[in-house]
């Protein structure tokens, strides 16, 4: 059975991706090109599908980078990874920590809950729990030294980013829609970020580091902070992608947007009704895949554009390099061109 962290919550975000009702009008582009020469079979079944990673079946995964180097024991879903481990949750709070090139598993741990996200910074694993429940879990201990809730979050969009570390320091996306920043040399003592202030669908689902600005969004708004500035871009966000200086994102009603770092706009198309799931800035491209499977290649100022007819989005779309990830298919996007 499909990993959902809760049920209601992933149709809850399905329905606001589709606009929240079955009428909404669909994306015709006048005229597609057949992609099937870029496309193959994975032979692969998706069980968990998370924002840094897809786990299959036969217990293999999928990173942004690729497909994985060990196999996942049944039961267990790829969370994240670092050179030396990889880190492996199930849905009752049990962990596994194994070695990411013999694959053996180095330790066996439990929380309290389940985990939604982690990353592993030296020998900790810096973790958020369901409940919104932020711990640091030792590696060498085998159990976490620090677990606290911090903050109501009644409601989330089931894309929840992991934590990345900045300059030695760690962010940690909250399911309230903070950023905690916790120094490794003294993690009780956290800092707090706010993007947002409601208490649903206000989870953090982009976060990534950008020269020395924190990039970051939530289902209704971007952000790009450095010190001493924050600057917000708000919109329904479906997906974001940083490629040479500049911020790609799609949104809900139907853009794709290049924004400077500090989130100005600088190019932006528009494409009615389209429900963009997933997007790609690959050699000089962009690539902005529909729920309809219209997948519309575009340079990197926007301008031109070709529309490839891919197949409708079933069950995912992940982007893993210059891979597009589609139900049981691959698309080569190197193959595409505008």
């Amino acid at each position: 059975m499909r990993r959902v962290w809760i049920s209601a919550l992933a149709l809850l975000t399905a329905a606001l991706l589709l606009g929240g009702c079955s009428g909404r009008k669909s994306f015709e582009p006048k005229e597609t090109v057949s992609a099937s020469a870029a496309i193959s079979k994975t032979g692969k079944e998706a069980v968990s599908i998370l924002r840094d990673g897809v786990t299959f079946s036969d217990g293999s995964y999928l990173t942004r980078s690729g497909m994985g180097s060990v196999k996942l024991p049944k039961g267990f879903h790829y969370v994240n990874q670092s050179s030396r481990y990889v880190l492996a949750a199930d849905d009752t709070g049990q962990l596994l920590i194994l070695d990411r090139h013999s694959g053996k598993v180095i330790k066996k741990g439990k929380l309290d809950l389940p985990l939604v996200s982690a990353t592993i910074v030296g020998n900790r694993i810096y973790y958020v729990a369901q409940n919104n429940v932020f711990g640091v879990y030792s590696i060498p201990a085998n159990k976490a030294t620090i677990s606290a809730k911090v903050g109501r979050a009644f409601a989330v969009d089931t894309r929840i980013a992991n934590p990345i570390v900045m300059q030695g320091i760690v962010v940690v996306p909250t399911l309230d829609g903070k950023l905690l920043l916790i120094d490794p040399r003294n993690p009780r003592a956290a800092r707090g970020l706010a993007i947002g202030n409601d208490y649903n669908l206000n989870n953090v689902i982009f976060l990534k580091k950008m020269g020395g600005r924190i990039v970051a969004a939530t289902p209704k708004k971007l952000i790009s902070a450095a010190p001493g500035a924050m600057h917000k871009f708000e919109a329904p966000i479906a997906d974001v992608a940083i490629s040479g200086g500049a911020i790609y994102a799609l949104t809900g009603d139907g853009r794709v947007v290049k924004l400077s770092p500090s989130l100005k706009v600088l190019a932006q198309r528009s494409f009615p009704y389209a429900q963009f799931t997933a997007i790609a800035v690959v050699g000089g491209k962009v690539y902005a895949l529909d729920r309809s499977g219209a997948l519309i290649v575009m340079d990197n100022s926007l301008k031109k554009d070709r529309i490839y007819d891919v197949g409708e989005v079933d069950d995912y779309a992940f982007v893993a390099g210059n891979r597009l990830y589609k139900d049981d298919e691959v698309i080569d996007l190197s193959k595409l061109s505008y």
